[in-house]
Parts: structure tokens; C-alpha cells; sequence
């Protein structure tokens, strides 16, 4: 008799213990890989910022790309690679800052947006400062981390000698 009712508390407890146990919920599993996907594009700031463009093509799959005003599509690595190194030159400091991000049902494709500032060496030396806002797609890759398979940029203010400018439209640190 007090097996049966070992049982019957037992089979009665044990499915309320579970309910810490559900797996989570589409919507969560959504939320969490938007918060993965912002923390890969401020981690590509962050190491662009402290290490210099050199860093910037390690965040691209093989073959993702770069519309870059002026220059059009930008396609692989290697090439990602000489217009960066072309770029470090002249680029003093930029920055940027993911504002949102998407992610697909499956977890496997987003993109992110935010803003950029660039600034560079004019020809007269003085420092000129260019804003715009960005769009990054990214795809998950088979380890888990994510890599940008497009990267597109619109400049909205720059460039100029005039900081203000960028503080019109708000917020403005961002990417290149």
C-alpha cells in the first residue's frame, strides 16, 4: 500500500516539476538569437575599433560582399581584404552600433541595423567626419557563430569638418 502511494505522489509531483523543463518557446528562441546576432555585430565593432580594419574581413563568410557608395560590389574575403587595406590609410577612426536586428523562424539568417560615423584625413589634414546608417545580413554558419554575407552602407551626413552635423539626426555612431 505505501508503494502505490509512493507512486501516486510521485506520478503526481513529477509532472509538475517538468514545467521549468518546457523548451522554450518560438518567440524566445527568436528574441535570443536577435540578442546573439546584435552581441556578433558589436563584437565586429568592438574588434574593428580596438584592432583596426585588418580585422574587418574575418567577420565576413568566403564569399559575402560589400556595396560600398562609389565603388559598387566588393565580393570575397581577399577582395574585402585589398579595400579595407586600401581604406586603413586614410581612415582615422570609425565606429558603429547595431540598433536592431531580424532573424529568420529558422535561426539561420538576419541582418542587423544601426548607425556609422567614419571619419578620415582630408586633403588639408583636418579630420572629416561622415555619418550614415547600415544594413548587415548575416548567416549562422555550421559552428554556430554568425558571419556577414552582405554589408551595405548610406551615407546621410559627411563628409564635413563640422561634428554637429552628425548630432542632427540624432544618434549617430554607427559603421562605415
Amino acid at each position: 500500500m505505501k508503494k502505490r502511494l509512493l507512486a501516486l505522489v510521485l506520478g503526481c509531483a513529477l509532472p509538475s516539476c517538468g514545467v521549468g523543463n518546457e523548451p522554450p518557446s518560438q518567440n524566445e528562441l527568436i528574441d535570443a538569437w536577435k540578442a546573439e546576432l546584435i552581441e556578433a555585430d558589436q563584437a565586429f565593432s568592438d574588434a574593428v575599433d580596438q584592432e583596426g580594419l585588418d580585422r574587418w574581413p574575418e567577420f565576413f563568410t568566403d564569399d559575402g560582399a560589400m556595396i560600398q557608395e562609389g565603388t559598387g560590389e566588393i565580393r570575397g574575403t581577399d577582395a574585402i581584404r585589398a579595400a579595407m587595406g586600401a581604406a586603413a590609410g586614410a581612415v582615422t577612426g570609425f565606429s558603429w552600433r547595431p540598433d536592431r536586428a531580424e532573424v529568420s523562424n529558422g535561426g539561420d539568417l538576419g541582418y542587423t541595423v544601426g548607425r556609422y560615423e567614419t571619419r578620415v584625413a582630408g586633403p588639408d589634414g583636418e579630420e572629416l567626419l561622415s555619418t550614415g546608417l547600415y544594413v548587415s545580413i548575416w548567416r549562422r554558419q555550421e559552428d554556430g557563430r554568425w558571419k556577414v554575407e552582405m554589408d551595405l552602407g548610406n551615407p546621410v551626413a559627411g563628409p564635413s569638418t563640422d561634428s554637429s552635423e552628425s548630432e542632427e539626426g540624432g544618434d549617430t555612431e554607427g559603421r562605415p
